[in-house]
C-alpha cells in the first residue's frame, strides 16, 4: 500500500512539474484571420482599352456660291417701222468727242463719227475704241480734210486705203471702214469712182444744224426741231463746246419725240437695202 502512494505521489509530482513548465512557455500568438471576402457582383479587373466613340468627320467648309455675271442686256432689236434720226459728228477726234460718246451712251443712243487722219495717235485709241464698243460707227472724213473733187479717182482711192489702215490700226482687232464723209460735202463723178473702188459709200446729210457757224445751243436745237424728221441723217461737229452744250437738248428732244437714234448703217440697212459701195446718201432710202 505504501508503495502505490510512493508511486502516485511521484506521478503527481512530475506532473505539477510539467504544468509550471507549460505556465511559463509564452502563449502562441494565433495567426490573423483574414477577413472573408465581401460577396458581391463579379468584376473583371482586367484592364481594357477605353472604347473609342465614334469617328466624327470635319465638317467641310462649304465652297463659296459664286456670284453670277450679270447677264447683259441684250441689244433691242432695230424696229424699221420705229421712226429712226442718224446723228453724224465731222473733224474728231477732239477732246469734245467723249464727252458726246457720254451723252450718247446716257440715252442708249448711237452716232456716226467721220474721223480726220491727221487727228489720229496713241492717244486717240481709247476714244475710237470707246466708239467701236459702243456699237457706233466710224467712218473717213479724209486724211487732211481736203476738197477731195480736186483729186483722181486714183488718188482718192489710195486715199481711202490709207484711212482703212489708220482707223483699223487704232482698234483692237481691226475695223473696216464702210462710210466717207466728203469734206465740205463736196462730191463729183471721179469721188463716186473712188468710192466704189474703195468699198466705201458716200454719205452726206439731210439736216445741218450749222454748228461751226453760228456756235448757239439754241439756234441748233431751233434748227432740229424744225428739220428733224423721220430718216434723217443729221451733221454735227464733235470739235466745239457749243455743240457739247446743245447736244444736252437735242439728243433727250428727239428721244422724247419717240425717235430712234442709230448709226447712218443702221438707218441705210433699216430700208431694207444693203449699203451700195460708190452711192450718195442723204436720208434713209425711200424717205
Amino acid at each position: 500500500m505504501k508503495r502505490v502512494l510512493c508511486i502516485l505521489l511521484a506521478l503527481g509530482l512530475l506532473l505539477g512539474c510539467r504544468g509550471e513548465i507549460a505556465a511559463m512557455e509564452p502563449a502562441a500568438t494565433p495567426a490573423p484571420t483574414a477577413p472573408a471576402a465581401t460577396v458581391g457582383p463579379t468584376r473583371n479587373l482586367a484592364v481594357s482599352a477605353p472604347t473609342p466613340g465614334p469617328t466624327v468627320s470635319p465638317t467641310p467648309t462649304p465652297e463659296p456660291t459664286p456670284t453670277p455675271e450679270p447677264t447683259p442686256t441684250p441689244a433691242p432689236t432695230l424696229d424699221p417701222d420705229r421712226p429712226m434720226i442718224a446723228l453724224t459728228f465731222d473733224d474728231g477726234p477732239t477732246e469734245y468727242t467723249d464727252q458726246v460718246l457720254d451723252l450718247l451712251e446716257r440715252y442708249g443712243a448711237k452716232g456716226t463719227f467721220f474721223v480726220i487722219g491727221s487727228s489720229l495717235s496713241d492717244k486717240t485709241r481709247p476714244v475710237l475704241q470707246r466708239m467701236a464698243d459702243m456699237g457706233c460707227d466710224i467712218g473717213s472724213h479724209d486724211l487732211t480734210h481736203a476738197n477731195l473733187t480736186r483729186f483722181s479717182a486714183a488718188a482718192n482711192v489710195k486715199r481711202i486705203e490709207k484711212m482703212r489702215a489708220r482707223i483699223s490700226a487704232q482698234i483692237e482687232g481691226g475695223y473696216e471702214i464702210r462710210l466717207l464723209r466728203p469734206p465740205y460735202g463736196s462730191v463729183n463723178k471721179a469721188l463716186r469712182r473712188a468710192c466704189q473702188e474703195g468699198q466705201v459709200a458716200c454719205v452726206r446729210w439731210s439736216v445741218d444744224t450749222r454748228d461751226w457757224s453760228n456756235k448757239s445751243p439754241k439756234t441748233i436745237l431751233k434748227i432740229v426741231k424744225r428739220e428733224a424728221k423721220d430718216g434723217a441723217i443729221i451733221l454735227f461737229h464733235d470739235r466745239l463746246p457749243t455743240t457739247v452744250t446743245a447736244l444736252k437738248d437735242v439728243i433727250p428732244y428727239l428721244v422724247e419725240e419717240g425717235y430712234d437714234l442709230v448709226t447712218v448703217t443702221e438707218l441705210i440697212e433699216s430700208s431694207g437695202q444693203s449699203l451700195v459701195w460708190g452711192a450718195d446718201y442723204h436720208r434713209k432710202p425711200g424717205r
